[in-house]
C-alpha cells in the first residue's frame, strides 16, 4: 500500500495507516473476551497438520508388524486348490503295491487340502524378532511425539511472533501520532517565520523512516502468518490476545525425547544382530497336511502326513549378514550417547536463552517507563524552543527501540521454553494446556 503515496506527503501517507492500525487495534479490544483459548485451538488445529496423521499410520504400521511378528509363534496354513491334466493314467492320490485296494487312476485330476506348519523357537529367533518389532513401534511412537512437539513449536512460534510484531506496530502507531503533531506544529511555525525550512524536512524524513520499519514489520507479519497457516490450516490470522504469556521453567526429571529415541533404536537394532545370530542355529518346524484327491465327477482319494523338518543354514552370507547386524547395533549405541550429549547442549543453551529473556523482558520494562517520562519531557522543551528537533526524535527513537526490544524479549523468552519442551518431550496435551492455560 506505501507505493500509492508519495514521501513528500507524510501525512498523508500515515493516514491510511493509522486507520488501519485504529481498525486493527480496535477489533483487538472488541474479540479479547473471545481470546481465551485462542492459542490452544490453533495448536489442536495443528495436530491435524497432514504431517502428523502420516505418523499416525507409521505407528500404526509398526503396531500392525509387532502384531505380525507375534503371530509367528501361532504357526501358518496354507489353503490349495489345483486341477490338472496329464499326458496319460495316472494314479489319483498314493498307491501302495500289495495292498487289496484298486488304485484310482486318470488322466484328469482335482487336489484340495491344506498345509500348516508351526515353527519351534528353541534358539529363541522368534522371541528376537518380537523384541526388535516391539522396539521399532516404541520408536515410532517417540517420533510421533517428536514430529507434533516439532509442529506445535511451530505453530506457537509463529503465534508469539505475531503478538510481538502487532505490539511493535502498536508502539509504532505511537510514535508516528508523536511525530506528525511535530510536523504539523513544525509547519505552521516556518509559515509564521520561527523556525527554518530545514527543520519542517528533517520531520518528513523522520516520518519517511517511520513508513519504512512500518513496511519491514508488515513483511516480518505475512511471513509470520505464512509460518502458522503452514503449522495450523489458519489463513492470515492475527492474535486477539495482545499480552506475551511466558510459561515458567521446570526441569523435567524425565529422558529427553531425542535420548529416548536414540536408546529405543539401539534396542532395535540390538535385537535384530541377537535376531541374525540366533538365525545361525538349527531351526525346527513342525507340519502338517491334508488333501482330498479326486476324479472330476468321480471318486476320490485322501492322503495326508505329518512330521518336522530341522534345517541349518550354511551360507556366507547369512555368517556376513549376522556380523553386520552386530555393527549396526554398535552404531546405535554410539549414536544413543551422543544424543545424550546433544539433548544437555540444547537444554542448557534453551534454558540461558529463556532467562536471559526474562531478564532482558524485566530492564525493558523499566526502561520503557523512564524512556517515556523522558520523551514527553523532551516534547514540551522542544514546543517552546528549548530543544533541538534532533535530540526530540532521537529519544523518540530510543523509546520505539525500547518497546520494540519488551516485545521481542517476552516472546524469545516464551519461544525458548517451547523449544525446551521438544527437548523434554513433553506430552502433547499437557503442552497445550501449559501453552494456552497459563
Amino acid at each position: 500500500m506505501l507505493q500509492h503515496f508519495s514521501t513528500r506527503n507524510p501525512a498523508r501517507l500515515f493516514r491510511a495507516r493509522r486507520i488501519q492500525s485504529g481498525s486493527l487495534l480496535l477489533g483487538m479490544v472488541l474479540s479479547f473476551g473471545a481470546a481465551a483459548g485462542e492459542l490452544g485451538d490453533l495448536l489442536q488445529a495443528t495436530l491435524q497438520h497432514p504431517q502428523l496423521r502420516a505418523a499416525t499410520n507409521q505407528t500404526a504400521a509398526a503396531q500392525a508388524q509387532a502384531d505380525a511378528v507375534s503371530g509367528r509363534y501361532l504357526g501358518s496354513a496354507v489353503l490349495s486348490s489345483g486341477w490338472h491334466r496329464y499326458e496319460g493314467q495316472r494314479v489319483v492320490g498314493v498307491f501302495t503295491p500289495g495292498t487289496p485296494m484298486v488304485p484310482l487312476i486318470s488322466e484328469r485330476i482335482v487336489q484340495s487340502g491344506v498345509n500348516y506348519s508351526l515353527p519351534v523357537d528353541l534358539f529363541g529367533v522368534i522371541a528376537a524378532s518380537r523384541e526388535r518389532a516391539k522396539q521399532d513401534l516404541a520408536a515410532s511412537e517417540l517420533l510421533g511425539r517428536q514430529q507434533a512437539l516439532l509442529k506445535l513449536h511451530q505453530a506457537a512460534s509463529a503465534y508469539l511472533s505475531l503478538q510481538a510484531l502487532l505490539k511493535q506496530r502498536a508502539a509504532l502507531a505511537l510514535s508516528v501520532q508523536r511525530v506528525q503533531a511535530t510536523y504539523r506544529r513544525t509547519l505552521k511555525e516556518v509559515e509564521l517565520g520561527k523556525a527554518a525550512g530545514v527543520d519542517a524536512r528533517y520531520a518528513e524524513s523522520e516520518l519517511a523512516r517511520l513508513a519504512a520499519d512500518d513496511a519491514v514489520l508488515n513483511g516480518a507479519l505475512t511471513q509470520a502468518q505464512a509460518d502458522l497457516a503452514e503449522a495450523s490450516g489458519q489463513e492470515k490470522l492475527l492474535p486477539t490476545a495482545g499480552e506475551i504469556r511466558v510459561p515458567a521453567w521446570e526441569d523435567s526429571s524425565e529422558v529427553a525425547l531425542p535420548l529416548q529415541i536414540a536408546q529405543a533404536r539401539h534396542q532395535a537394532a540390538q535385537a535384530q544382530a541377537d535376531e541374525a545370530r540366533r538365525a545361525l542355529l538349527p531351526s525346527l518346524s513342525l507340519d502338517a497336511n491334508y488333501f482330498r484327491n479326486n476324479v472330476p465327477g468321480g471318486d476320490h482319494r485322501d492322503t495326508w502326513a505329518v512330521g518336522g523338518v530341522i534345517s541349518l543354514p550354511l551360507g556366507v552370507s547369512q555368517y556376513q549378514q549376522a556380523k553386520a547386524q552386530g555393527l549396526n547395533a554398535q552404531a546405535a549405541a554410539e549414536q544413543s550417547e551422543a544424543a545424550r550429549r546433544d539433548s544437555e547442549r540444547q537444554l542448557a543453551g534453551l534454558h540461558a536463552a529463556y532467562d536471559a529473556a526474562l531478564v532482558d523482558a524485566a530492564a525493558m520494562e523499566k526502561e520503557t517507563d523512564y524512556r517515556e517520562q523522558v520523551a514527553q519531557v523532551q516534547q514540551e522543551m522542544q514546543r517552546l524552543g528549548n530543544q533541538t528537533l534532533e535530540n526530540l526524535f532521537r529519544h523518540e527513537r530510543d523509546l520505539l527501540d525500547a518497546r520494540y526490544r519488551l516485545a521481542q524479549a517476552r516472546a524469545r523468552a516464551a519461544a525458548a521454553w517451547s523449544a525446551a519442551q521438544v527437548v523434554n518431550g513433553l506430552p502433547v496435551e499437557t503442552y497445550i494446556a501449559r501453552m494456552d492455560g497459563l
